[in-house]
């Protein structure tokens, strides 16, 4: 088993020292070819705004890779690169398991009601509709391709404890209004047990058990850290940016009964033991 990460932020990141910890060859790809503090895998520079650089990676890159994980969003054209310029390599390479980092945004708003795999996408930003065409371009390939849902990913050194920290949090009130999340452990264990038993063709939505209002999740953060919420604040989309208003027009539940039943049980079933889980995680660092 050989992975190649292509796009090593924050998921990839998490996934690769993973996959090292378990003996799994690694090789990734940065924007500058810049291998992660700590990080022992071979690593090429691939800035993805930049389609035609695909091209430069070298033969080596792809010797003996047995697994994908495209984790590289569309270009600011747009375009996802890796869809546009690379999927005859990548079909050549036959692959056991390819796996696509898409957003549960391609199910758009429904107004708060539950959407699961089978619920038709309806994309309502730009955004949503580049990645709707990335996965259809990937599920219509020869690829063993598995698209995973992913909605707002948190974890070590990025949630709502950082947040609170820094001050720089504003506690919106929109009754109603809930959003889904999902800690950057569960999807790692979700690639992972989608690797050892591939269904090609596969979409799953990588979301929690609670979907809740944003509120919530701050206050419960605070009460971790042992501090007072921020006030609320009526919602006011004339007060915020054009892109935070945009994170406000849709709502929606995304059922993650599928992963369930077929990939495992989640290790932190809610926000509530995930932020548990980075205080314990940063209390073991500092030991």
């Amino acid at each position: 088993m050989k992975v190649l990460i292509l796009g090593c932020g924050y998921t990839g990141s998490r996934l690769a020292h993973f996959l090292l910890a378990q003996g799994v060859a690694v090789v990734i790809t940065t924007r500058r070819g810049v291998v992660p503090d700590g990080m022992r895998a071979a690593c090429y520079a691939f800035d993805y705004d930049s389609p035609e650089k695909l091209t430069l990676l070298p033969p080596e890159a792809w010797a003996g890779v047995t697994h994908v994980l495209d984790s590289i969003p569309p270009n600011s054209q747009g375009v996802d690169p890796v869809a546009a310029c690379f999927i005859p390599v990548l079909e050549s390479a036959k692959l056991r398991w390819f796996g696509y980092l898409s957003t549960t945004g391609v199910y758009g708003d429904s107004q708060g009601a539950w959407v699961n795999e089978l619920t038709p996408v309806n994309p309502q930003s730009e955004r949503s509709h580049h990645r709707v065409n990335a996965e259809t371009a990937f599920l219509q390939s020869k690829l063993p391709t598995h698209i995973f849902r992913l909605p707002g990913i948190y974890g070590p050194g990025r949630s709502m404890l950082e947040r609170l920290r820094t001050g720089k949090v504003r506690r919106i009130d929109k009754p109603g209004h809930v959003f889904c999340r999902i800690h950057v452990d569960d999807i790692v264990r979700t690639l992972w047990n989608s690797m050892q038993q591939p269904q090609p063709g596969s979409i799953y939505n990588v979301s929690d058990d609670e979907p809740t209002e944003p509120s919530n999740l701050i206050v419960e953060a605070a009460h971790l850290l042992g501090i007072a919420p921020p006030p609320a604040i009526p919602f006011d989309p004339t007060s915020m940016s054009a892109m935070s208003a945009s994170f406000w027009e849709e709502s929606r539940r995304v059922s993650n009964q599928k992963i369930k039943t077929e990939l495992g049980s989640l290790l932190y079933p809610t926000y509530r033991e995930g932020l548990r889980a980075i205080l314990q995680e940063e209390a073991a660092s500092v030991a």
